[in-house]
């Protein structure tokens, strides 16, 4: 059963700007269990959008001067706040972004670990020159103000991950969640007004003009973008007249290639735990299997049992795993990816159907008899659906998945660790792992290739995107020889 909101606490959701909270247009937000409006969130308008891009330039240059510890104890204390408030986030996350809360809850804690894990970080200055005659330095400063559009599969996590890379290194930030699921980053934004100086943390809510508009907006130093490929190259358009810098994390059609002495078991375990979780709505989920003639039926009916494991529904429900798909429109797309399947001969060995109740659940889905050239095999179908592709010679499938637009991630299964290495330094992705897949940390850089983005996330690397280099060389004066004498 869906709890009631406290109208009291929602009507706090809004537009944190400039250290005030503010909002005058609003717009609906829909409940994914049930396709009905549970709630209204703010809409920025142009004078709230420049509004928040001037206090944050007004505020960055003292911002950037309280100096690394300083910044990295208000986002501790920004951590802090959110496992305050765990539950209530969490509600709201499962009621805009449809996971059981269970997973609400985990994604929520994990938020906090890692805004913890990324505010130690320290970026140094360093000497690549310590001469007689010279010195040459490198030095590090922050962009100025940074523009972070979050997508709606995970977008407290995701959202955070902005904030903190931004503003660990002295940068301010203007945050706008998706609108499809605005409301728990909005109010993270409300925590975080008692927390940090007023114009360093601005969060606004909008849809696609308001993204396109901070995209157009000549107020940033730079654009940090998640969602899906068609926009962000729409967003690089747009900003490109600034020659400014963007970290772009767009789709992905991540392969998992298990080699015939790999393990059927691990494979599957964490295709359905990518896959499958979230409803696949996760940019380097297990999106397409590759296995050997001689295993695809073994494959395909392990993977089908935890299929058919998962409980779906509403994520206050006890019990339930696996909640609905988003919104409409993806709910829509993923319901043609399974026709398209089925209509050119797939196989769909586990699920292929919708549910009929209100919302939008799809159940979990696994194909066979499909190759290369059909659209769940070429495409990113971001939904519970699974394809299981045979293949006879596994240098064929490393030319199909390198032919393909994206480079998100992949991996290799195989018990020859060596082998598995080497062929996955073959595959074109920015991250590969053997025996695992979607090994993300908050540590470990994340690389953007192909049409799946561009610069990197995470870590020390991550952090540097949202900095400029400055090399400074100084001239040294000669060693006073008479007095040396």
């Amino acid at each position: 059963m869906t709890p009631h909101i406290d109208q009291a606490r929602t009507r706090r959701i809004l537009h944190a700007i400039d250290g005030e909270l503010t909002g005058a247009a609003f717009e609906e937000v829909i409940d994914p269990s049930t396709a009905e409006a549970f709630e209204l969130y703010p809409v920025a308008t142009a004078d709230e959008l420049d509004r928040a891009v001037g206090a944050a330039r007004k505020a960055q240059p003292g911002w950037a001067a309280l100096g690394w510890d300083a910044r990295a104890q208000c986002l501790e204390q920004l951590a802090d706040a959110i496992d305050a408030q765990t539950d209530w986030l969490a509600t709201l996350h499962t009621m805009e972004q449809g996971m059981p809360f269970s997973q609400s809850l985990l994604y929520v804690s994990v938020a906090a670990r890692r805004i913890r894990a990324m505010a130690r970080y320290r970026i140094a200055d360093r000497i690549l020159i310590d001469a007689q005659d010279r010195r040459v330095t490198e030095r590090w400063h922050p962009l100025g103000v940074i523009a972070a559009i979050a997508p709606w599969n995970g977008p407290l996590l995701l959202g955070m991950m902005k904030v903190v890379t931004a503003l660990i290194c002295g940068n301010t930030i203007v945050l706008k969640p998706s609108e499809l699921t605005p409301l728990s980053t909005l109010e993270i934004g409300r925590l975080g007004l008692d927390l940090f100086p007023a114009g360093v943390f601005n969060v606004v809510g909008g849809g696609r003009e308001t993204g396109a508009a901070m995209a157009a907006h000549p107020g940033f130093d730079k654009i940090s973008f998640t969602g899906s490929t068609a926009t962000g190259l729409a967003i690089a358009r747009a900003s490109a007249q600034f020659l400014r810098p963007m970290t772009l994390e767009l789709g992905g059609n991540d392969a998992a290639i298990l080699l015939p002495d790999g393990s059927a078991d691990a494979l599957v375990a964490a295709a359905a735990g990518t896959g499958f979780h979230n409803n696949g709505q996760f940019c380097a989920a297990v999106k397409r299997i590759y296995a050997p003639a001689s295993m695809v039926d073994e494959v395909a009916g392990k993977l089908a049992a935890l299929a058919n494991g998962f409980v779906l529904g509403n994520g206050f429900e006890p019990g339930v795993t696996m909640g609905p798909i988003q919104n409409r429109a993806q709910f829509d797309k993923v319901r043609a990816f399974v026709a398209d399947a089925k209509a050119v001969g797939g196989c769909a060995v586990a699920g292929g159907a919708t549910l009929d109740r209100p919302g939008y659940f799809m159940q979990p889905t696994v194909f066979t008899q499909l190759t290369d050239g059909h659209r769940l095999v070429d495409e990113e179908q971001f939904g519970p659906v699974i394809p299981i592709v045979s293949y006879d010679d596994v240098d064929t499938v490393i030319s199909r998945i390198n032919a393909g637009p994206y480079g998100l991630t992949g991996s290799i299964w195989t018990a020859d660790l060596d082998h598995g290495e080497a062929i996955a330094a073959r595959i074109a992705v920015g991250s590969a792992a053997i025996n695992r897949h979607a090994a993300f940390d908050a540590v470990v850089p994340f690389p953007l290739i192909k049409q799946s983005g561009m610069g990197i996330d995470y870590a020390e690397e991550g952090l540097k995107g949202t900095m400029r280099m400055q090399v400074m060389t100084t001239t040294l004066p000669p060693p006073d020889i008479e007095g040396a004498a």
